[in-house]
């Protein structure tokens, strides 16, 4: 079995926050997840102007899709 270990000294202030950033991962993955679903709904079934559509598709184009991508 593969196993992998993050190793964080909490009483150091900048590994503390990564410990926190590390934590908060997944949430944040689904966030994102969410936040370009959404978009993707609204330029699908929303009846928009060309600028708003130009607006939304900029906004997706600008996420990580690689992180999103992890969830699948």
């Amino acid at each position: 079995m593969a196993q992998a270990t993050l190793q964080f000294d909490l009483a150091n202030p900048d590994d503390e926050r990564e410990h926190r950033y590390a934590l908060a991962g997944r949430q944040a993955l689904l966030a994102l997840y969410e936040v370009n679903e959404a978009i993707r709904r609204r330029m699908k079934y929303g009846e928009l102007s060309r600028e708003t559509d130009a607006v939304l598709e900029e906004l997706q184009q600008s996420l990580p899709h690689d992180l999103i991508s992890l969830l699948d």
